[in-house]
């Protein structure tokens, strides 16, 4: 094994390679050859800034000639033109510009993807999980790549790598409602969305950490937004509540995870319940706020952890990491 997650990595690029996802480049192929990881990186990046260049030259009327751009690029141009940019003559000039128009917005898209693939990549390469044995669904990989090819803005992009890098590794993981929630997000609030999700704990927000939330600029005019475009629900609502029941029938057994972070709790009465006054997080609130890119928040996880530890139950606070859809493995733990 070159690197921790290198079958993630290479489920990723089979995935994509299959249904003709990336165009731009083609490093499953590479892969296979057995070429250094840094090196196919590096060629990876060139090859994204030359289509970068050649896409902005078009755009501001610097036609290309002598089949420059087929040089660089000839696969993606006899897929994207049919046969290549031609010689201007002055009888079809309109007809050259729309074709030129044309290829420098396939190369626009094409240079989108391949970003977002490689935020995908970088998420799952130091992922121990083993590959799940099911396939990401087709429609839902063209959907995704419809929507990634729409945006240059890299908080964006770093949300849909993201989004590729959870659904190969969980199929099912992403709804087509989510893709369509992201697909219209500013980058301010995707910059709001992943402040936010450092305190996403098991799928809810701890109402009572408010000095935690307002540190980090999550004020409650935030949480009403939140709440507008569709992440929250019940921001007014006083007295809304979590319960959690124990995951085993012979002891008090519970595992709330946040970020790289899980709180344990365990107690002796397997009936027991414990509880959280919070923020509800709707259906795609919890898909979306799993994106973000924040490390754990210790002092608000500890907040939440002394609110259960006061309900009976022991709490340890630990690192953790995926080794199945649904199955964590927990390390450096301590008791709070």
């Amino acid at each position: 094994m070159e690197f921790p997650g290198e079958k993630l990595v290479i489920k990723l690029w089979e995935t994509v390679a299959e249904k003709g996802v990336g165009n731009l480049f083609k490093p499953w192929q590479m892969r296979r050859e057995g070429r250094a990881s840094i090196q196919l990186k590096g060629e990876e990046l060139i090859m994204i800034a030359q289509a970068e260049h050649i896409a902005d030259r078009i755009r501001k009327g610097e036609a290309l000639r002598g089949g420059s751009m087929n040089n660089l690029l000839p696969a993606l141009i006899e897929a994207s033109s049919e046969g290549g940019i031609k010689e201007e003559k002055p009888d079809n000039a309109l007809l050259n510009a729309a074709s030129e128009i044309s290829v420098a917005d396939t190369l626009r898209r094409e240079v989108n993807t391949a970003k977002a693939l490689l935020r995908a990549e970088e998420e799952l390469q130091n992922d121990t999980q083993e590959p799940p044995a099911a396939k990401v669904d087709d429609d839902w990989l063209f959907r995704w790549r419809d929507s990634a090819s729409e945006v240059s803005s890299e908080e964006i992009q770093y949300l849909w790598g993201k989004v590729l890098a959870g659904e190969v590794k969980a199929p099912g993981s992403f709804s087509l409602r989510t893709l369509e929630f992201i697909r219209n997000l500013s980058t301010q609030e995707a910059e709001k969305i992943a402040i936010l999700s450092e305190f996403n704990v098991a799928g809810v927000i701890y109402r009572e950490a408010g000095e935690s939330l307002e540190d980090k600029g999550v004020t409650f005019d935030t949480l009403l937004y939140m709440q507008d475009i569709g992440i929250l629900s019940g921001v007014e609502a006083i007295g809304m509540a979590m319960n959690w029941k124990s995951l085993d029938d012979t002891s008090f057994k519970q595992v709330l995870t946040s970020n790289s972070m899980a709180l344990i709790l365990s107690g002796v009465d397997p009936a027991m319940t414990v509880s959280l006054p919070i923020y509800k997080l709707t259906s795609i609130g919890k898909q979306v706020l799993r994106l973000g890119k924040f490390g754990p928040n210790i002092h608000y996880l500890k907040q939440v952890g002394e609110k259960l530890k006061s309900q009976g139950v022991n709490v340890v606070l630990a690192k953790y990491y995926d080794v199945a859809p649904g199955e964590i493995h927990w390390f450096d733990g301590h008791n709070l």
